[in-house]
């Protein structure tokens, strides 16, 4: 591997992942995952020891054209062929037969369908594996279509973002449950312990290091030691308050959802705290039954009502700020990417266009960048969160879209906080769901 510019670190990853079959590979946005895994891919096919890849990978990087653009990009990687199946099950048919290649890229969404044809791979690499649901991964799970995968990769830059119910399925899909077992319920009784009606799991104390513990022998994990290489990153909030008129309106929101407290569970929490995180926002989204095209209905997500503008209005002031360089505003839901249109001037949602041309503020919802995209950190070192963002996962790998190697100035991330609203609590980011089913009670009580 001469003259390939690889650091010590990427060296040690690929001939770790080179000398063992089953690895979750744990690395930090930026760390370069995907020229890791494409190395060793050329070394074991060059060696006879793989015949063919499938990757995995979430449906936007597939669309971002992230492995074939990498694989490009690097001199010692020519002659390493990918292809990237896309369209509909016939096109990717057509394509499956008429390309030979070492690598095929196809969606998570489609990994199901792969497994069921005659892809003659011995290899696969899950992209973003702390990801992948059950649905998509099932395949892997059947010793007749998984079996053939004497090689298995997952990677992930955050593997217990949320919890740890998520290393055991990562587990099961790398080494066929060999280091945490094959049943899930077996998992769950061991390391976690339930509430009466077992909605909510908390830890065991002491299970986080039992289980690391057990999966120590799949980890291979890359140091993160960005903060002592790159410029400075200042993380700042924002905070404003509420207008009076929503104020009211939250208000009584959260006195209902007391009243409806006996009945709140892991199922309805998600959609009463999505409630008030909308209406911290300024607005509130309803759902609507509509007959669809079969004739059968469909429930579909449109604007209930619009409170007011004030997050909006401090977006505006950060932009103020800035002067004449480039900015970054990350929003989840479309009525703030709506908000913020109607308020800015001079805002593109496009990421070339933003790279490229006069545009100097980039609207983006906050997955559409959390993986694949490069080059912004050459023209943007300041990013602003429209609300505090749940998963920790896409909040930092949307902020290391800039914060990575190439950065050449200090970089500032903030974060807008509407004050004594859900969003505090959600800026904590809480991990263990009984922690956050008691605060999230306690918010709804005003404590």
């Amino acid at each position: 591997m001469d003259d390939i510019h690889l650091t010590m670190e990427q060296v040690e990853a690929i001939d770790h992942l080179y000398e063992h079959d089953h690895t979750l590979l744990i690395a930090p946005t930026g760390a370069g995952k995907t020229v890791i895994c494409l190395t060793t891919v050329h070394e074991l096919i060059e060696g006879s020891e793989l015949r063919r890849v499938i990757v995995a990978a979430p449906a936007r990087v597939v669309e971002q054209m992230v492995w074939p653009n990498e694989a490009a990009k690097w001199e010692h990687l020519r002659g390493l062929t990918v292809l990237q199946l896309e369209g509909t099950s016939q096109q990717r048919i057509k394509q499956l037969l008429s390309c030979p290649s070492d690598i095929i890229v196809v969606s998570l969404n489609n990994l199901a369908w792969l497994l069921e044809q005659d892809h003659g791979a011995d290899g696969i690499i899950i992209d973003e594996i702390s990801k992948a649901s059950g649905k998509w991964t099932q395949g892997l799970k059947s010793k007749k279509r998984a079996g053939c995968f004497k090689w298995r990769v997952g990677m992930t830059a955050t593997p217990v973002s949320q919890d740890f119910t998520k290393v055991w399925a990562m587990a099961r899909i790398l080494d066929g449950g060999a280091a945490l077992g094959t049943n899930k319920s077996q998992f769950m009784e061991r390391y976690f312990y339930s509430d009466y009606m077992g909605h909510n799991w908390t830890l065991r104390e002491g299970a986080d290091a039992q289980i690391m513990s057990a999966v120590s022998g799949l980890v291979h994990a890359l140091e993160d030691d960005k903060a002592s290489q790159l410029p400075k990153l200042r993380e700042r909030e924002r905070r404003f308050k509420m207008p009076t008129e929503t104020r009211e309106a939250y208000d009584e929101m959260r006195k209902d959802m007391v009243i409806e407290a006996l009945d709140t569970d892991a199922a309805n929490e998600a959609v009463k705290s999505g409630k008030l995180r909308q209406l911290a926002s300024g607005f509130i989204y309803k759902q609507v039954i509509e007959t669809g095209p079969s004739g059968k209905p469909i429930t579909k997500t449109v604007l209930d009502h619009t409170f007011d503008s004030a997050r909006a209005a401090e977006a505006v002031e950060w932009r103020r700020t800035l002067g004449r360089r480039k900015g970054i505003i990350f929003y989840e839901f479309t009525e703030q990417c709506e908000m913020l249109r109607a308020r800015l001037i001079n805002t593109t949602e496009s990421v070339e266009a933003f790279k490229q041309g006069p545009r100097d503020i980039l609207l983006a919802q906050i997955n559409s960048l959390s993986h694949g995209v490069d080059g912004l950190q050459d023209v943007c070192s300041d990013v602003l969160f429209f609300h505090p963002m749940w998963s920790r996962d896409a909040y930092t790998q949307a902020r290391d879209r800039i914060w990575r190697t190439g950065q050449r100035r200090e970089v500032t991330s903030t974060v807008l906080v509407c004050e004594n609203t859900l969003d505090d609590l959600v800026l904590e980011r809480v991990e263990d769901r009984g922690v956050w089913m008691e605060k999230f009670m306690q918010h709804l009580r005003g404590e």
